[in-house]
């Protein structure tokens, strides 16, 4: 029989053993980059150290009587679930002391760790106590978070596995350090989560992000770098000199903005991607272009599901 979570496929493998998950994600990133035809060496998935309740934000719809949940998939119905499987457990206890406290509207319990911040976008009918903030107010404490020594503000967004975001954000330093950038584009940067090791250690860099929550955030994080507040898919070439590149886009990726980035040549473009098969079209775009796939290496950032986390190296030919 499986479980509530399955059954509203919120983590549809969660059946599978552990072992079994980590295969069939690692498979799916080698299958779409076969399809697509990118030759590259495919690194073994790291997994994750929290093989159950891994995710640090959750979203949940209030349903009758204030309790919190979600909808069946293609449908209004709302379904209360246990959250253990899903959610830190700090995210869940917080989620639990809600019950009843709510009466509309979808409530983001966020975690850093340590500090959990309520996010609500209706203001609840009474006072709630704990990190709290609606419709752009704090309503009561410091909704605030700190992730990996960034600020993080309650409307903007940061990874959902804490322990799985700073092993990808350790290896893209590394790959930072070995390239060495003699200015750094950071697309799609958000808080500055992929880059901040880099400018801390006096790395001249650009840094691009739409959201206006996440660009203050990274303008609060990292005075000493050039903060852009503007769509990254529609950047242009030639705007900033820089020899290396990042990009942490959507999961739509980022077929036309890759395109452009290799016309001005930079030594290497580093693609963080949630989306093999996204990514492998990405990256078919660009072969033959001077460009040549130096490793992907795939992470288990969604434990329980068919999501992967990915990191492409590209280098110049």
């Amino acid at each position: 029989m499986p479980s509530l979570l399955v059954d509203v496929g919120l983590l549809p493998l969660a059946d599978l053993p552990y072992d079994e998950q980590l295969t069939r994600r690692e498979e799916l990133v080698r299958d779409a980059l076969r399809r697509g035809h990118v030759a590259t060496e495919i690194g073994t998935i790291v997994p994750s150290p929290r093989t159950t309740g891994a995710r640090a934000r959750v979203k949940l719809r209030v349903g009758p009587g204030g309790a919190l949940g979600f909808n069946r998939p293609g449908t209004h119905t709302f379904v209360e679930v246990p959250l253990g499987e899903l959610a830190r457990p700090e995210v869940v206890e917080a989620a639990a002391a809600l019950r009843g406290q709510l009466r509309n509207g979808e409530v983001e319990v966020r975690s850093d760790g340590e500090k959990v911040a309520i996010v609500l976008d209706v203001p609840p009918p009474g006072p709630i106590e704990g990190n709290v903030f609606a419709k752009g107010k704090v309503l009561s404490g410091h909704p605030r978070l700190r992730v990996l020594g960034l600020s993080v503000s309650p409307a903007s967004f940061y990874q959902v596995n804490l322990e799985i975001n700073e092993r990808i954000v350790a290896d893209v330093d590394a790959a930072l350090q070995e390239l060495a950038p003699t200015h750094l584009l950071d697309l799609y940067a958000g808080v500055g989560n992929l880059s901040a090791r880099a400018i801390a250690r006096g790395v001249p860099a650009t840094l691009v992000e739409q959201d206006r929550s996440s660009a203050a955030d990274a303008a609060y994080n990292l005075p000493t770098a050039e903060i852009l507040t503007q769509d990254a898919g529609k950047w242009v070439p030639g705007r900033r000199f820089f020899d290396v590149a990042l990009l942490d886009p959507p999961r739509a990726g980022a077929q036309g903005l890759l395109q452009k980035l290799v016309v001005t040549r930079p030594r290497a473009i580093l693609y963080l991607s949630c989306d093999p098969v996204t990514l492998a079209r990405d990256l078919r775009t660009v072969a033959g272009k001077g460009y040549s796939v130096a490793r992907v290496q795939p992470y288990d950032m969604f434990p329980g599901t068919d999501h992967v986390e990915s990191l492409a190296v590209l280098l110049r030919s």
